[in-house]
C-alpha cells in the first residue's frame, strides 16, 4: 500500500510539473513583449523541467528554417517529437531529447508524449497569433500610407494650381525681356531666370502627375517604340555617366491602351533612378514582356548600390529622397506610383544593398475593358 501511495504521489508531482510548465508558457505568450524568436527561445528553455528526468532532457524547436534549443546534445540521445502545425500547414516540429549520460536514458512516459502534443499545439498558437499581429500591423501601415498619399494628393493638387499662374507670368515676362537687346551679363541672368522657371514648372507637372490632376489621354500604342524613344532621349545622359542600357523586347509587338506621355514619364523616372544608383561601367537592363492576353510586364534593373531595408517602405512617399539637397525633388517614384495606379497596374520592387534594384511594373493591356 505505501508503494502505491508513493506511485500516486510521484504521478501527482509529474502532473503538477506539467501544469506548471503549461502555465509558464501561457504566461510567456500573454505577457512577453519580446520579438517572436526571443519568445520561442524562452519557451524552449522552460520545457525540460516538465519532463520526468530534466537533468538529461534537452528541448528543441524548429520553425521553418529557424532552430531553438535549450541546451547541448550528447553524442547519443533518444528523441520524441511532434509536428508544429499553423493554419493546417506543418511548419516544423517540437522535440524532447534524453541525452545518454551514464548509460541509456530512461524511457519517455506515455503522458509525456501527450504533453508534447499539447505543447506543440500551444506553441503553434503562439506563433500564429504573433504572425497575425505582424500581418495586422503591416496592413495598418499600408492603410495609413494610403491615407497620407490621398491627403498629400489633395494638397499637391492645390499647390500645383497656385504655382502655375505666377510661374507662367515669370516665364512670359522673362522671355519678353530676353527678346530685347541686352548686354552679356544681363542676358545670362535672364537666361538663368527662364531656366529656373522652366525647372519649377517641371516640378509642378510632377506634382500634378502625383495628384492625378493632369488630364489622362489613353490611346492604343505600341509599347516597344515608346521605350526605345525614351532611351534615345536619354542616350547622351547615359553616355556621360558611363552606363550602358540593355533593352530586351519581344519578337511580337505589344499593343496597350495607355497614356504615352505618362508612360514615358514612368520610364524617365525609373531610368534616371537606375542611372543615379549605378557606377560608371555598369549596365541598366530593361525587359518588356507580355505575361498573358491581358497584361504586360516592364522590368528596369540596375546593379548599383541598392536600397536598404530601412528606407525601402518609404520610397514611394512624396518628397522622400536619398539624393543630396537640390539634386532631387523626391517626387519621381511618387509620380511613377500614381501613374501606374491610374492605369490600374501595380509596381513591385526588389533590392539588395550592394547588388542593385529591380522595379517591375505590371499594366493591363486595356485597363478600361
Amino acid at each position: 500500500m505505501p508503494n502505491d501511495q508513493a506511485k500516486l504521489v510521484h504521478a501527482l508531482q509529474e502532473r503538477i510539473k506539467e501544469l506548471s510548465c503549461l502555465y509558464e508558457i501561457s504566461n510567456i505568450a500573454a505577457t512577453s513583449t519580446a520579438p517572436l524568436p526571443e519568445k520561442l527561445q524562452e519557451v524552449v528553455e522552460a520545457l525540460p523541467k516538465a519532463w520526468q528526468h530534466p537533468d538529461c532532457a534537452v528541448a528543441s524547436l524548429r520553425l521553418d528554417d529557424q532552430r531553438y534549443q535549450s541546451g547541448g546534445l550528447a553524442g547519443r540521445y533518444e528523441t520524441q517529437d511532434h509536428p508544429i502545425r499553423i493554419r493546417g500547414r506543418e511548419r516544423g516540429e517540437l522535440a524532447m531529447h534524453y541525452n545518454y549520460l551514464n548509460g541509456p536514458p530512461p524511457p519517455f512516459l506515455h503522458e509525456e508524449a501527450l504533453l508534447l502534443r499539447t505543447l506543440a499545439q500551444e506553441i503553434g498558437g503562439i506563433i500564429e497569433r504573433d504572425e497575425q499581429k505582424a500581418r495586422e500591423a503591416l496592413l495598418r501601415r499600408k492603410f495609413e500610407q494610403a491615407d497620407r498619399l490621398a491627403i498629400l494628393g489633395e494638397i499637391t493638387a492645390g499647390i500645383a494650381h497656385e504655382l502655375n499662374t505666377p510661374l507662367g507670368n515669370i516665364l512670359g515676362f522673362a522671355q519678353l525681356i530676353q527678346g530685347r537687346e541686352l548686354d552679356g551679363q544681363l542676358a545670362q541672368d535672364v537666361e538663368k531666370i527662364i531656366n529656373s522657371a522652366m525647372h519649377a514648372r517641371e516640378i509642378v507637372k510632377k506634382l500634378m502627375f502625383f495628384s492625378c490632376e493632369m488630364p489622362q489621354q489613353k490611346q492604343w500604342a505600341s509599347v516597344g517604340p515608346l521605350i526605345e524613344e525614351a532611351l534615345q532621349l536619354l542616350r547622351v545622359t547615359f553616355e556621360n555617366a558611363g552606363i550602358a542600357p540593355q533593352l530586351s523586347l519581344p519578337e511580337e509587338p505589344i499593343e496597350a491602351r495607355l497614356d504615352p506621355i505618362q508612360f514615358t514619364q514612368v520610364l524617365f523616372n525609373l531610368l534616371l533612378n537606375a542611372l543615379h544608383a549605378s557606377s560608371p561601367g555598369q549596365e541598366v537592363h530593361l525587359l518588356l514582356q507580355q505575361k498573358d492576353d491581358e497584361e504586360l510586364m516592364l522590368r528596369v534593373q540596375d546593379f548599383g548600390h541598392g536600397i536598404s531595408d530601412e528606407i525601402r517602405p518609404r520610397i514611394f512617399e512624396p518628397f522622400f529622397s536619398t539624393k543630396a539637397p537640390g539634386e532631387g525633388s523626391g517626387l519621381g517614384l511618387s509620380v511613377v506610383h500614381g501613374i501606374v495606379k491610374t492605369h490600374s497596374g501595380r509596381i513591385e520592387v526588389e533590392s539588395h544593398p550592394g547588388e542593385g534594384t529591380t522595379f517591375t511594373i505590371f499594366l493591363p493591356l486595356n485597363p478600361d475593358a
